[in-house]
């Protein structure tokens, strides 16, 4: 197989990575960091949510519809959450992986299982649906 020599007048130690090599990995790291965030941001000009609407409720679960329209020439794929209210209580929540292709509108539909079973006497108060980050 294939070896390297090393030169004959070479002791064998490790070399370090020089301090500024290390300062620019990080550098560049957290710069990396900051550009994924702010395109993420920019994908949500793209993106919007339309006809939030409950398909069928229970009290143990719920069906919720949504459809959402992609403005972009390009195809993008974002997690989305679904989470139902009643009052300042959260009933459940399910995230989802959206495909969405460019310049079109694709309907959703939801299964959410309640933490806790609905009483007759309540409602379902507000219906959140966001792009997760």
């Amino acid at each position: 197989m294939f070896r390297i020599k090393r030169p004959a007048g070479q002791p064998s130690r490790k070399l370090r990575v020089p301090r500024p090599i290390w300062i620019l990995l990080i550098l560049a790291s957290i710069f990396g960091i900051l550009v994924t965030r702010y395109c993420h941001t920019q994908l949500n000009k793209y993106l919007e949510v339309k006809n939030i609407e409950i398909e069928s409720l229970s009290p143990a679960l719920a069906q919720v519809y949504f459809e959402i329209e992609n403005k972009a020439d390009f195809f993008i794929k974002r997690k989305v959450i679904v989470r139902l209210y009643s009052g300042s209580l959260e009933l459940g929540s399910k995230m989802i992986t959206a495909k969405l292709n460019r310049n079109h509108t694709t309907g959703f539909v939801v299964t959410i299982n309640f933490v806790k079973l609905l009483k007759e006497d309540e409602t379902i108060d507000e219906i959140s649906v966001r792009f997760y980050d």
